[in-house]
């Protein structure tokens, strides 16, 4: 009987502390996920006011993108220098993001689409 309370009891206490070691290695990419989030945010704002007939009213939503793509290569895991493709990558995003604020109204989704290009070429190699 002994035998098996302990044996029960090391389970639980295996199984807490699988949950906290689990829990502190996910915080690890609590910010770059968050930024993610924000950015998609962000861009689906701008993607919809590009759709009505007033596409500058995009409440702000190409500045926040402009400076969360200035970030992105702080939010990713690890001592903070990304590799030549991801940096390529975040230029690239950079780029399409700079062009999509001075864009008329009538390029402007077309512009919002390459921004959206550009975050799927990353996410397909880092994701």
């Amino acid at each position: 009987m002994r035998f098996v309370i302990g044996a029960i009891l090391g389970l639980l206490v295996g199984a807490v502390c699988a949950v906290m070691a689990y829990n502190a290695i996910s915080q690890r990419h609590a910010y770059s996920r968050g930024l993610m989030t924000v950015m998609g945010q962000a861009l689906k704002q701008a993607n919809d006011a590009a759709a009505t007939t007033d596409c500058t009213n995009d409440g702000h939503a190409l500045a926040k993108l402009s400076l969360l793509a200035d970030d992105i290569e702080t939010a990713i895991p690890g001592d903070g220098t990304p590799d030549r493709v991801f940096h390529q990558y975040s230029m690239d995003l950079k780029k399409q993001v700079e062009a999509a604020k001075t864009s008329t109204c009538t390029d402007r989704k077309q512009a919002l689409t390459d921004v959206k290009n550009a975050c799927s070429a990353c996410h397909r190699d880092y994701k």
